[in-house]
């Protein structure tokens, strides 16, 4: 759900210097009737321990079959083992579920997708009155409605379960800023799909977590999904784990009904396989029909470009190529969990990825293409190389502010080895006192540039520090260290440099 926006050009050449990804190639399987599901269940084992992933599940379905699920590695820390009906959090990958029961309500009659929001949400307002007006559902679904990224920073911090929760994540987009103008131009936030929740709300009559069990899950027999964090975790939901330098950590993340419609539902990958399935058959799985082939069609449309990539979103669906193959795909990444659906249409195949760890750093990018090599593996095909570091941007500041840091801490030891000289032997301390002082000077006003520069630069040009601490843990304390380190030292140096050089005329 974070995306990279500009970070100075020095960073990318500290990753291109010092970050080499390691990836393990594969030679191409030996031709087959049939896909080497002992050679995928290989691949991922390997992928898990390479990258350090506790565990993970997998499902495969081809047409209106489920042909393959597995688990590998540990649920929680008791070395429980993950199987196909372990709960996962999905993040992001809620909303293509949020986006099928507001298509449901379009094909009942009670939703139009080019109506305004305010239709339905007449308490649906934003700074700009016109724009408040001009929003319809369709710009939510399509993540064209010009709600800034910004939006979604709140409910990632927020522990909020209350029955008013998606009203007040309403009430608080009053302030928001609408970016683009009239222009429909693609900017991702979970604020779109947050709103969508508490349309199918206040349409349907009944709770969202209420509609989605009763006309998802259920027809579906999706028996091991959720839509509250207390009811998963009495069935065996996973525990979530932060990356740290490229090492798992537990993490016990906020979840907030906020942004249950956008960001945390819970499911299992054997339900996600039905949810599939569904998907590939017109709305249809067994002999419960979710939605119609025409609905779920237009669901897989790509709609609007995402910035300059040849990615394009639709109704809660990405279509992009993915390992050389037209797919419809969408993920989730959120503090500790990652989810990955892919529908790969045209060969009736579907896939699910599940793990109990997320990251946007180091690892990130190995973690994001296991459904790549998955598919490439069900073709027949090597898995394609992937860069370990997802967003280099992050994986370069990260390092970046690293070496400073180091830097820092260093010179701060030799200056104070140097004091302690002074104190014990004065006949060699400097008797340019002048010059000292210009350098110490000189040392305070660069050190107080940089700590501020992290504290408040740093997050105009990236991210806040708030979602960085929770999302980027790595990055995000160093950014908190390396500036707390070199302001400290900036208001210190000075007086301990002056007192240890008065000593002498004592």
């Amino acid at each position: 759900m974070i995306k990279a926006r500009q970070v100075p050009a020095l960073l990318l050449l500290t990753v291109s210097l010092c970050w080499v990804p390691t990836v393990p190639s594969y030679a191409d399987p030996p031709p087959a009737a049939g896909p080497d599901f002992v050679a995928i269940d290989a691949y991922l084992d390997h992928e898990m321990r390479d990258v350090r992933i506790p565990g993970l599940a997998l499902g495969i379905v081809h047409s209106d079959e489920i042909v393959h699920l597995n688990g590998f590695g540990a649920a929680d820390a008791s070395g429980r083992v993950v199987t196909p009906q372990t709960p996962f959090i999905l993040a992001s990958a809620s909303k293509s579920f949020t986006a099928l029961a507001i298509m449901q309500l379009v094909e009942d009659g009670t939703v139009d997708l080019d109506a305004p929001v305010a239709t339905y949400l007449p308490s649906f307002t934003v700074r700009d009155e016109s724009a408040s007006a001009s929003i319809t559902v369709r710009h939510l679904l399509n993540h064209t409605s010009g709600l800034p990224e910004s939006t979604a920073y709140e409910p990632m911090l927020s522990n909020d379960m209350s029955d008013d929760a998606l009203d007040k994540r309403i009430q608080a987009l009053n302030d928001a800023e609408i970016e683009h103008g009239a222009v429909p131009v693609f900017e991702y936030t979970d604020a779109n799909y947050d709103v969508l929740g508490l349309i199918v709300e206040k349409v349907s009559g009944q709770p969202y977590e209420s509609r989605i069990q009763e006309r998802i899950f259920a027809p579906l027999q999706m028996s091991h999904s959720f839509t509250d964090q207390t009811d998963a975790r009495q069935s065996g939901l996973a525990t979530g784990h932060r990356s740290w330098f490229g090492f798992p950590r537990p993490f016990d993340a906020p979840y907030s009904r906020a942004a249950m419609p956008s960001s945390y539902l819970i499911s299992s990958a054997e339900d996600i396989t039905h949810f599939l399935i569904s998907q590939l058959n017109g709305g249809t799985y067994g002999d419960a029909s979710v939605l119609s082939p025409e609905g779920t069609a237009a669901m897989h449309q790509p709609t609007v470009r995402e910035g300059d990539r040849d990615i394009f979103y639709g109704m809660g669906w990405e279509s992009r190529t993915l390992a050389g193959v037209p797919v419809v795909r969408h993920k989730g990444t959120n503090a500790n969990f990652y989810a990955d659906m892919v529908l790969d249409k045209e060969g009736r195949w579907g896939i699910v990825v599940l793990a109990n760890l997320d990251s946007l750093n180091f690892n990130a990018g190995r973690l994001q293409g296991l459904t790549a090599g998955v598919l490439s593996l069900l073709r027949g095909e090597a898995p394609p190389d992937v860069p370990m570091p997802h967003h280099p941007l992050l994986a370069s500041a990260t390092l970046l502010i690293a070496a400073v840091t180091v830097l820092m801490l260093s010179s701060m030891v030799w200056s104070l080895a140097t004091m302690q000289r002074w104190r014990a032997q004065p006949v060699r301390r400097p008797s340019r006192r002048w010059l000292l002082g210009l350098r110490v000077a000189l040392s305070s006003v660069i050190c107080i540039g940089w700590g501020l520069g992290l504290l408040l630069i740093f997050p105009a040009l990236a991210y806040p520090l708030a979602p960085t601490l929770l999302i980027v843990p790595d990055l995000g304390y160093l950014i908190v260290v390396s500036s707390v380190v070199a302001l400290v030292w900036a208001i210190v140096r000075p007086p301990l440099t002056y007192i240890t050089l008065r000593r002498r005329d004592g």
